[in-house]
């Protein structure tokens, strides 16, 4: 299978390419005033969109959901930011030690990203989805 991009080596100019598309995305969707701008803005408005600014963004998002008041119904995540592989690595191996998990496996990691993982091994009772956007063809070969 092709994917049209690899996990290798990525220039500055690709990875600030990949920071602005991250950027323009969360502000489409988080924007206050983009939900009632858009058809599907009813949706959007029983969706609530936070962002969170900490030293420890994995500690502090589970801690979030934990305090919610109200029962979670579903904690959406991304696999990760594109090209950002081994930003959480630290605060993982934190948890791991926290939790008392052993070592998560790197193809967990790959698949259900280092946020989806850190919900994993805390056990956050809340549902978890875990998505990944695609821009680039896929084929079979």
């Amino acid at each position: 299978m092709t994917t049209g991009f690899t996990d290798t080596m990525h220039s500055t100019q690709t990875r600030l390419q990949s920071q602005t598309a991250d950027g323009i995305t969360w502000a489409r969707y988080a924007a206050p005033s983009a939900a009632p701008a858009r058809e599907d803005g009813e949706a959007l408005s029983r969706v609530t969109f936070e962002e969170l600014t900490s030293p420890n963004p994995l500690h502090a998002a589970l801690h979030h959901v934990r305090e919610l008041s109200r029962p979670v119904v579903v904690v959406v995540v991304g696999r990760s930011q594109w090209l950002a592989m081994g930003e959480y690595h630290a605060e993982l191996r934190a948890l791991e030690a926290e939790h008392g998990v052993a070592p998560v496996h790197s193809d967990v990691r790959k698949t259900i990203g280092d946020v989806g993982t850190a919900f994993v091994m805390a056990g956050i009772d809340a549902n978890l989805l875990v998505m990944q956007a695609s821009s680039g063809t896929h084929s079979d070969q």
